[in-house]
């Protein structure tokens, strides 16, 4: 970098004054760089160390004999995910926020917004994952492999390959749905990885898992409500986000955002609230 600037000044001539300027800017570069770097490595230390805590499987085995055991607990995950205080605002963009939280050596991170959507109508759009490809370029296939009952489901879900020549992921998933008990509290979409006999691991994907990720959805009013993304980060989840995490991307505004537009598209449709469409 330093032979790159040298290079510059001499072949345009500048003044004395003007390469004081110049070897300012070069170094204001230099360091916006370093910090990036070490925010980046910082990420990955926390990647280390969530690998060092999770050396056991995240995935549980599911079956009907303990679905109403895991669905529980994954709602309640979610739930205790969203008490969390102390959350660190990361980057902000159009009003679309990313929050991180180091916790016990693990990493948490929290993606809010509102919408201009009634928040039963985001509630069930959101439920059927199927329909997230629409706004998340992650999702690159989504189908439904049993449906449980009429709140959870179990997904098989594909997401592209982050590195140049890689394999992509797929992810076994059980979504639970809740609706409020009262105006108190939100409607809560939980997912969390799972393993089932019939849907093993297969060589043309790696096969990634989802510890505790999540919406809640709470209504401030008959025509706004608070949209709130959730997720544990784990080796099979972090990096899609570490970029974003590091300071390095704002992808996750993109997300979001055509997440918020795909909601707004579709506040009207009527099929978002059918039994039948999760």
């Amino acid at each position: 970098m330093s032979c790159f600037f040298y290079s510059v000044t001499k072949r345009v001539g500048l003044t004395a004054a003007r390469v004081k300027v110049f070897k300012l800017v070069r170094f204001m570069v230099f360091n916006l760089c370093l910090r990036n770097v070490n925010a980046f490595l910082n990420v990955y230390r926390k990647y280390i160390i969530s690998c060092k805590q999770t050396q056991v499987p995240l995935s549980v085995p599911w079956d009907p004999s303990n679905q109403m055991y895991l669905s529980y607990n994954n709602v309640s995950a979610l739930k205790l995910m969203d008490t969390k205080n102390n959350w660190v605002l990361t980057s902000e963009k159009n009003k679309v926020r990313l929050y991180t939280l180091e916790e016990n050596h693990m990493l948490y991170v929290k993606v809010e917004m509102h919408v201009s959507v009634p928040a039963e109508q985001a509630f069930h759009l959101l439920s059927d994952l199927r329909r997230r490809k629409e706004w998340d370029r992650h999702y690159q296939e989504c189908e439904v492999i049993n449906q449980a009952d009429e709140d959870d489901t179990l997904y098989r879900v594909v997401t592209p390959c982050v590195s140049k020549g890689g394999r992509g992921k797929d992810f076994i998933l059980l979504a639970s749905r809740r609706k409020p008990c009262d105006s108190r509290d939100p409607y809560l979409i939980a997912l969390r990885s799972v393993t089932l006999p019939n849907h093993p691991p297969t060589e043309d994907f790696s096969r990634g898992e989802v510890l505790c990720a999540g919406f809640t959805i709470w209504e401030e009013s008959s025509a706004v409500t608070k949209f709130t993304y959730y997720n544990q980060a784990t080796p099979g989840v972090l990096p899609y986000i570490s970029t974003d995490v590091a300071g390095l991307s704002s992808s996750f505004y993109s997300t979001f955002s055509a997440c918020s537009q795909f909601l707004e598209a579709n506040r009207d449709s009527l099929d978002a609230l059918q039994p039948s469409s999760f």
